[in-house]
């Protein structure tokens, strides 16, 4: 939102959040339902899925149309830090550096040989071809941002601090999965403008409903067991069957009597 962006601090416009615990496909199809239900799809030009390049977010790719994934900031930069922060050598991290805003490939390469040479510790090299795999398996993912300028950064960690970690995990407390799967949904649901007043009293009323379904089928099972001993009884014209008002026991009395 450019409106209420600021050059230390960038806002989105109209966000929308989805999140709880479930199948990464169900998850992207309810994004790409979403899409369809509320923008004009033949005008997008572009869907930009940001992210750490976890299998199940790129997954998105087969499920949003004309999206790209952009790897984050964020999580690339953790992983400079940890080939380069072991080095007393600014030149290599320039390097490196240089090569990744470039999308330098043979760069890179180079950058992260010249780190492997100045490192000793088998544990530290291990860590810097980790990093090293890293980037290279999220390659396009960074190569998409040196002529995209529309890419302004992702800002996925930080919803995650204010929306799920703030409730979940900031306190000691334990959490069974159904109960961080709702508490996730509740938050998310308030967050997208959802009222919780409202979705506890639709949740009382669609129990209500189910009960007084639960009591109309029991009713009419213990009616139709006991059948038998009030055969000639429904021969009668009983006001409550012919004119009653449509009431629970109403339905099950008409129920019973075919």
């Amino acid at each position: 939102d450019h409106e209420k962006s600021t050059k230390k601090r960038k806002v989105l416009k109209n966000p929308r959040y989805f999140g709880g615990i479930r199948d990464s496909e169900e998850l992207w199809l309810e994004v790409s339902q979403y899409i369809d239900d509320t923008y004009d799809v033949d005008k997008i030009e572009t869907v930009y899925i940001s992210g750490d390049g976890a299998a199940w977010i790129k997954q998105g790719l087969n499920w949003i149309g004309k999206s790209k994934f952009v790897l984050d900031k964020y999580h690339l930069s953790k992983y400079v830090k940890v080939a380069t922060a072991h080095l007393e050598d600014e030149d290599i991290e320039q390097e490196l550096d240089d090569a990744l805003k470039e999308a330098d490939k043979a760069g890179l390469k180079k950058a992260f040989a010249k780190i492997l040479e100045k490192t000793e510790s088998e544990t530290k090299r291990k860590a810097v071809n980790d990093a090293k795999r890293y980037i290279l398996n999220n390659w396009a993912g960074i190569e998409i941002k040196v002529d995209n300028y529309e890419i302004v950064g992702c800002s996925a960690e930080g919803h995650v601090s204010h929306i799920l970690s703030d409730r979940l995990s900031s306190r000691p407390m334990g959490w069974s999965k159904n109960g961080a799967d709702k508490m996730a949904q509740l938050r998310i649901f308030k967050k997208n403008g959802g009222k919780v007043y409202d979705l506890v009293m639709a949740q009382k009323k669609k129990e209500q409903r189910e009960q007084a379904q639960q009591l109309q089928d029991e009713l009419i099972r213990e009616l139709r067991t006991n059948r038998n001993r009030y055969d000639g009884v429904w021969d009668s014209n009983l006001t409550i069957i012919s004119k009653g008002h449509k009431t629970l026991l109403y339905r099950a009395l008409r129920a019973f009597v075919g």
